[in-house]
């Protein structure tokens, strides 16, 4: 997600990062999301590892002032975070032969003040599923992307 020119019809682009394994793209990141106009909508913490055994990304929006604030010092343990992610697994061989599939887990982390613990109202519902739909969509358009399949 270096300079994806399109997420959900925002521009992203990678402000800093920092390694967190060998191999490079295992690292935490700072995002910037811009709307059309080039205006900052929102700044996500992100982190991605990779092994052998399965891949996931981590992701958490973080407002400016915040982010600031902890990069200047500022202790970030009364900062709350609600991150969301997916990890993407291999689905195991069947008998003797290679995986051919994956499994994907999505969790999400949202704040709905119109919901209740007995009732979600239809226009949230309606926000949820867009919004797993949507990322299903990004997953699989980025796993299946061939330079991403180096092809």
């Amino acid at each position: 997600m270096i300079g994806s020119p399109d997420c959900y019809g925002h521009h992203v682009r990678e402000t800093g990062y920092i390694d967190n394994g060998c191999d490079h793209g295992n690292r935490v990141s700072i995002l910037e999301v811009k709307s059309t106009e080039d205006q900052i909508v929102v700044i996500l913490l992100q982190e991605s590892y990779t092994t052998l055994t399965g891949s996931y990304v981590t992701f958490a929006p973080v407002e400016a002032s915040t982010l600031d604030m902890i990069l200047n010092g500022g202790s970030p343990e009364n900062v709350p975070i609600s991150p969301s992610g997916f990890s993407i697994l291999p689905d195991g061989p069947k008998g003797n032969e290679r995986s051919t599939g994956s499994l994907v887990t999505m969790a999400f982390q949202t704040l709905d003040t119109a919901s209740s613990a007995t009732y979600i109202p239809p226009d949230s519902v309606a926000t949820i599923f867009k919004l797993v739909m949507d990322t299903a969509e990004c997953i699989k358009a980025a796993m299946f992307n061939p330079l991403n399949l180096g092809t």
